[in-house]
């Protein structure tokens, strides 16, 4: 299987995380934690609007786009922002491509969260 974009992102900007730490503290922490917790749901949104397509996929992709993408989870936000750009083309082919691999990508960033919270 060749890259697609999405793969070329790192998991994870530390330097986003670094960043929110020097302004937010141990607030951090929480709004990961937060983040986390929602992670499943937002997924599982994604999925269940897939058959349906339209603008409910494109929503809930655009929802964890934005929530990937402010905590420094580059791979998230950018294969939500690709389904996110596929639903809004109305090009079901390649959201039913996309979507499969986004629980992998979740899980996978959620270890890289979870790793960056215990370096401390």
């Amino acid at each position: 299987m060749s890259d697609t974009p999405f793969d070329s992102q790192p998991m994870l900007d530390d330097a986003v995380l670094d960043e929110l730490k020097d302004m937010l503290d141990d607030a951090l922490s929480e709004i990961v934690v937060g983040f986390l917790g929602g992670l499943d749901a937002e997924v599982q949104a994604i999925e269940q609007a897939l058959a349906p397509g339209g603008a409910a996929l494109r929503a809930a992709a655009h929802s964890l786009k934005g929530s990937a993408g402010n905590l420094g989870a580059r791979r998230l936000a950018a294969l939500a922002s690709a389904v996110e750009k596929a639903a809004l083309a109305g090009d079901a082919a390649t959201c039913q491509a996309l979507v499969p691999g986004l629980r992998a990508v979740a899980d996978d960033s959620r270890q890289a969260l979870t790793a960056y919270l215990e370096r401390g």
